[in-house]
Order: structure tokens, then sequence, then C-alpha cells
């Protein structure tokens, strides 16, 4: 299971970045065998993998009445077909993670092996990762001796991965206080969430555990304890959120804030406490789907459409001042 959530958040994490940033593809002319051939795969996965069994069975329905009924006829072009089955299929119940996308270069994999391919593609997602700097945008000491960490995204703790993060966190480890900003942040791996948040407790501490349907299964996620970055351990801690904050960017708030380790200051955040993993579905469709629901070991819920509410409730613009208050009246 570990391996597998590596690569859904890998393949999720370079889906995110390319479609805001880099463009798409060759464009497909719309028919009505195109049209159902795409709303008959997002059925069976939705049966198959949604994280909610009769949740899955209405929004399939639901896109299958409408294509039927002709709500779809007069739609031309992919990506307008796309955003229209997203809307529909959210009209049913608002998943933030589920999404309907026309990516013609995503494929999950013939499962055979070609290691030259295989390199190539492994070349390609670290130069991917360098290029966002690992998911980590700042790192600073601001006056009054204050860290400071703008995190936009978390990759698999993989061994280049952790030196970025080791690095950064190093670079702050002497400061009084830390401050962590996560209003950019829209989600990624929760391995990484955990791996992060070991360098802020002394003790092993059960942080989230993930629910997969389909198999039945729970992976738990613990902290193990770091040594090397002893004042972390310890360290006053303040995250910032906004209305953008989402998935495993919650996950680090809602898990720091259950444990009582961290002031949470900013807006409430997005509320996507399901993980997401894409699925083909035909003519260059992609469904992104959520497979598995997060279960906390304190509150044994999570923070799905509710979002994460901050101890102090402030504009987002207004976060990272209102932290520095507040770090500056309790003198650390």
């Amino acid at each position: 299971m570990k391996q597998n959530l590596k690569y859904i958040f890998i393949s999720f994490l370079i889906m995110l970045f390319y479609t805001k940033g880099y463009g798409q593809t060759q464009q497909i002319v719309l028919s009505g065998k195109i049209k159902k051939e795409v709303v008959d795969s997002i059925f069976k996965k939705l049966a198959t993998n949604y994280i909610y069994l009769d949740t899955a069975l209405k929004m399939g329905n639901f896109i299958k009445h409408q294509l039927n009924t002709g709500a779809y006829d007069t739609i031309k072009t992919p990506k307008v077909f796309a955003a229209v089955l997203t809307k529909d299929i959210l009209s049913v119940y608002h998943d933030g993670h589920l999404s309907i996308d026309y990516y013609p270069g995503f494929s999950e994999g013939s499962g055979i092996k070609n290691p030259d391919v295989e390199k190539q593609q492994i070349a390609k997602r670290l130069k991917f990762r360098k290029r966002v700097n690992f998911g980590f945008e700042k790192a600073e000491i601001l006056p009054g001796d204050i860290g400071y960490l703008k995190i936009r995204g978390f990759f698999p703790p993989d061994k280049e991965t952790k030196e970025m993060t080791i690095a950064a966190l190093r670079f702050i480890s002497n400061s009084e206080a830390l401050i962590i900003d996560l209003r950019n942040n829209e989600g990624g791996d929760p391995d990484m969430v955990s791996y992060i948040c070991s360098f802020f407790f002394t003790n092993r501490t059960h942080l989230n555990d993930l629910y997969v349907r389909k198999e039945n299964s729970t992976t738990s996620y613990w902290t193990t304890p770091d040594t090397t970055l002893k004042a972390l351990n310890t360290i006053p801690i303040y995250i910032l959120t906004s209305k953008e904050t989402f998935s495993a960017g919650e996950e680090l708030t809602y898990d720091l804030k259950t444990q009582k380790r961290a002031v949470i200051i900013g807006e409430t955040t997005g509320g996507g406490a399901h993980p997401v993993q894409p699925y083909t579905a035909g003519n260059g469709f992609v469904a992104n789907i959520p497979f598995a629901r997060a279960i906390n070991p304190v509150t044994k819920t999570n923070w799905e459409t509710v979002g994460v509410k901050p101890d102090v409730e402030i504009a987002t613009d207004k976060a990272l001042d209102a932290a520095l208050s507040k770090i500056t009246a309790s003198g650390k």
C-alpha cells in the first residue's frame, strides 16, 4: 500500500503543477460514442474505487442520466466536457478532491517494465521536483529570531526530498519559534507529513490513519522522533492557513492542532480529507477519484468538507503579522 501511495501522490503533484503552469496537448473531436465511453468508464472507476460506494453509485448514475437525456449533446470540446462532468458529479456530493480532467499525456501504466523508460521517468520526476525545490518555497530567519518556512506541497520523502527537508529545517533550527506557512499548500504525500512532523515531537506519536475502501485496509502514520535537530522537538510552532490550504496541507495542520503542538492562525482550510488517485477514463480523460479517508486518532474523524478551523481566525493576508504579534506577546 505504501508503494501505491507514493505513485499516487507523485502523479497527483505532477498533474497539479502541470495543469496550472504548463498547458496541455492535442484535443480530440468529441462524438456521442466517445462521450458514452467516457461516462461508462467513470461510472465503473467510481463504483470500484470511491471511498463511499453509495455516493459513487449516485454520482455515476447521475452523469449517465445526464448523458441519456441529452445534457451533453451540444458539448464540442474535451476540456468543456471534463468541466461539466466534474460539475455534475460534485452536485451529488461536493468532494474537493474529485474531478475529471482532459490530460492525454497521462497513463496509469501498462504493467510492462522497460528499464530505459523507467529510468527516464525517474529522471524526469527528479527534474520536476528540483524545479519546484521539493515543495519548499522559502526558508528564512525573520526579525526576533523567528524561523519561517513556506511549503507549497509535500513530495514523497525519498533521499533527495529528505535532504532538502533537513537542509530547510536545519537552517531554522536555532530559532526561538517557527512559523510554517501553508496558505498556498494544496497537498501531497501523507508520508511526507509524518516525516516532517517527526522533527516536532520528543516521543513516537500516532498522527493519522488512512482507510481504503477497495482493499478494506488501514495505513497508520506515526512520527519517528528525530535526534539530530533536537531543538525542533519542543520549538513553539505557528501554522498559517487560508481557504486554499488543502489535503495534506490540512493534514499537517490538523495533526499538529489535535496533538496541541501548534497554534493555527488564518482562515478555515478547504476541507479535503480524501486522498485522490488519477485513473484513465479513456480517450484522454482522467478521473481523479478519492479512494481513502483520513481518521484522526484523537478526534476519530477528519476535516472533510468542514476544513480545519484556526485558533486565531483572521484574513489570510494578515495571518503572518498576527503570528508575529502573538509570538512577540508570548515572549517566544
